[in-house]
């Protein structure tokens, strides 16, 4: 049935696709190859050079071909030689710098597809060989400057994202272009010299631009504001724009059209580092305008009624969600139209406008789920008639000295606080009723005293670099803390009454911490997650021992309490299945050491420049699938060049790490069970065992990379047909 398949389409993956594209091979009839990304939170996927080298080539009968999404620098120079069939590609979100010039062959080729391609510098010279483009999309391609040649693609329908450069090409240039669409922008305009060249550009008729981005060079200056507002009023877009963005215009005023209430379909505005206007404009009465953002007005002192429009009977900012104000350091006052109310507005930023003063002005914002001010120390927290807030976010205001968190609305989910130098925690007033999905506190130095009578309960609470906390009592309805950077801590204690819910407790460096809580066995049962990182007073654990229901304990840079581990007891914790250890090889033998014993339930164990470990402690480690050691460690070394891991029947996976003497790994080194494989930063590393791996990762081994090289390298046909190879970040 798949040899007879001319149209196939398959989910993206992370192993760089070899295995799963190889029955490619017997598809030469195939016409449509279109991958799908499922996963957008990370999407940017490897792949093969043998599917690049040696399987796509084959497809002689391509005609559509999708390689969007994958990590591609580069692409075979003869690729399209052999795909000369092709009528549409798509190469966008890829990271690929330079297409081949054999691209110029593909005469069939009607749709190129390259936006968001950020590394993409420029096109091949003889675009213009490809007869039959009809679509392409340069969108988001931000080192792409509009290439002269383009004009030559005689049969160039839609061009989307054009980036015209006012000086390598003329206005009559972006005039002439009417096959214009989606987003488009036009950069050094200071290069314009009069309205009557901005004219010449005919944006009035580009209907189908809906986003489009004027810019000004921002070492240039103006010699003539009325010229300056002449050229952008001749820049007026068509009534179908959705997107105006206005980056370092040089005039005083802006023409009107900028507040055009017959641009029916603008939805964003952007004005950013328009240092010399004195006034906004009448942008209220863009009637279905969602998203505004006001940036670098340096010659604001005041919002005046005007930025409403006043004068009209229609009511301002009918549909805006979020409102942005940074970088307005003359920014003094905000003049509210009637109640200064925004209806639907659900995000209110203000950063970098030291001077406004918003202490005593009852905005009135129902909608408002989200308020941050960072920079702007008169600008106070006004909750009044927020019914709807859920996020709060204030920074770097000095004049922050309390916080009245007793008489937060209900409706808060998240406070950040950070940079507030003079905010102390007072004892509240009246009861605190809220529950915080998130609560953090961040560079507050007057701090002095964390307890869960001075906070509201946060299901996590992030307290970092409080220099002068002192006193830590853990809340007991707190699931997930992270103290970072308190270097006067010297003791965490546990709130009694009510029951713990503490299960992940993250420490990183806490100089001075030298106790964990007593009796966290009893106190904290619903630990499950224990990060020690850089506390190096720490020299034991609490009597009693970690609480039986833990699962992962990991210690980074913690010299004393590694160097005392005899009384660890970590044999008792049957939970326990995740183990990190990363230490300065400062450790000694343990005389009578029974206390140093590893539970078997452990999966995964990291261990850094332990030099002690042994055989003996991993001969318990019935269950591990994944090991990783890493430091110039001999006793290790003797491991591996022994062979003493062989004996780990259930490892899946091992990484072998900065050993710098390493040279050869015996046939006998690695367990039959292994199917992945990863070694770095081992220069002297000049030989594998041979294997049946499903992953083989190399980084950081210059005597082995030439022996692996792609299709010449003499370990490459013991590797070749592993399903995933990696050398130095490169898929192979």
């Amino acid at each position: 049935m798949l040899e007879q398949s001319r149209h196939l389409s398959y989910s993206m993956g992370y192993g760089g696709e070899f295995e799963k594209l190889t029955p490619l091979y017997k598809l030469e009839q195939l016409r449509t190859l279109l991958p799908t990304c499922i996963n957008f939170m990370d999407p940017i996927f490897p792949l093969s050079k043998r599917v690049l080298h040696n399987i796509l080539p084959r497809l002689r009968s391509l005609r559509a071909l999708s390689l969007s999404w994958y990590e591609i620098v580069e692409l075979p120079n003869d690729l399209f030689i052999e795909l000369k069939l092709l009528r549409f590609l798509d190469l966008s979100q890829t990271t690929i710098e330079k297409l081949p010039d054999s691209i110029c062959v593909l005469y069939n080729l009607e749709t190129l597809l390259l936006s968001d391609c950020d590394f993409l510098e420029e096109l091949p010279m003889q675009m213009e060989k490809l007869l039959n483009l009809r679509h392409l999309d340069i969108s988001n391609t931000c080192l792409l400057m509009m290439p002269l040649h383009l004009s030559r693609l005689k049969s160039l329908q839609v061009l989307v994202g054009a980036k015209f450069l006012v000086g390598g090409l003329r206005m009559d240039d972006l005039g002439e272009a009417q096959n214009l669409y989606g987003s488009l922008s036009v950069v050094e305009l200071q290069n314009v010299v009069d309205s009557r060249e901005a004219v010449k550009a005919k944006m009035r008729e580009k209907n189908h631009v809906d986003k489009l981005s004027l810019e000004w060079s921002e070492s240039s200056s103006a010699d003539n504001s009325q010229t300056e507002r002449d050229i952008l009023d001749e820049l007026h877009p068509h009534k179908n724009i959705k997107e105006v963005e206005i980056i370092g215009y040089r005039g005083t005023t802006f023409p009107n059209w900028l507040a055009d209430p017959l641009f029916l379909k603008l939805v964003k505005l952007s004005i950013d580092n328009c240092k010399n206007c004195y006034s906004l404009p009448a942008l209220g009465q863009l009637p279905f305008l969602k998203f505004l953002s006001i940036r670098g007005m340096h010659g604001i002192t005041e919002v005046t009624e005007e930025f409403y429009g006043s004068w009209s009977s229609k009511k301002p900012f009918n549909c805006l969600e979020k409102l942005e104000f940074k970088d307005m350091p003359e920014w003094k006052q905000w003049d509210l139209l009637g109640s200064g109310e925004f209806p639907i507005l659900e995000k209110l930023l203000i950063e970098n406008c030291p001077e406004l003063s918003l202490e005593t002005v009852p905005i009135q914002l129902s909608s408002l789920k989200s308020f941050e001010v960072i920079g702007s120390p008169m600008v106070g927290v006004v909750f009044e008639g927020m019914k709807q807030i859920e996020e709060l976010r204030i920074s770097d205001c000095n004049s922050l000295t309390s916080f009245p968190f007793s008489i937060l609305p209900t409706t808060l989910k998240r406070i950040r606080i950070s940079d507030c130098q003079k905010l102390k925690l007072e004892q509240p007033v009246g009861e605190m009723s809220m529950f915080l999905e998130e609560l953090t506190l961040e560079n507050c130095d007057c701090i002095d005293d964390i307890s869960p009578e001075l906070l509201p309960t946060a299901r996590e609470l992030n307290v970092s670099n409080c220099h002068n906390l002192s006193r830590f009592l853990i809340p007991t309805a707190t699931e997930t803390l992270y103290i970072r950077g308190c270097e006067n801590v010297e003791k965490l204690s546990v709130a009694y009454g009510g029951t713990q819910m503490t299960s992940h407790l993250n420490i990183w460096d806490c100089k001075k911490l030298k106790w964990l809580p007593e009796r966290m066995q009893e106190l904290l049962p619903s630990l499950k997650d224990l990060h020690l990182y850089g506390c190096p007073e720490i020299e034991s654990f609490p009597e009693g021992g970690l609480p039986f229901n833990l699962q992962q304990l990991r210690i980074y840079n913690c010299k004393k309490l590694v160097n005392g581990r005899k009384e660890w007891h970590l044999q008792r914790l049957p939970c326990l299945t995740i183990l990190i250890i990363e230490h300065d090889g400062s450790d000694e033998e343990i005389v009578g050491g029974e206390n140093w014993e590893l539970p078997s339930s452990i999966q995964g164990l990291i261990i850094n420049n332990l030099k002690t470990l042994s055989s003996q402690h991993l001969k318990r480690l019935i269950s591990l699938q994944y090991l990783c050691i890493e430091g110039n460690v001999p006793q290790i070394q003797s491991m591996l060049e022994q062979g003493q891991f062989s004996h780990l029947t259930s490892l899946r996976s091992l990484e072998i790490m900065n050993f710098p003497n390493l040279q050869s790994l015996p046939e006998s080194a690695l367990p039959s069970s292994l199917s992945l494989l990863t070694i770095s930063n081992c220069p002297n590393l000049q030989s594998l065992p041979p294997s049946s791996l499903s992953e083989l990762h190399i980084y950081g081994c210059p005597l082995l990379k030439p022996l692996l090289e792609f299709d010449k390298g003499e370990y490459w046909p013991n590797i070749a047909q592993f399903p995933i190879i990696e050398i130095d970040r490169e898929c192979m």
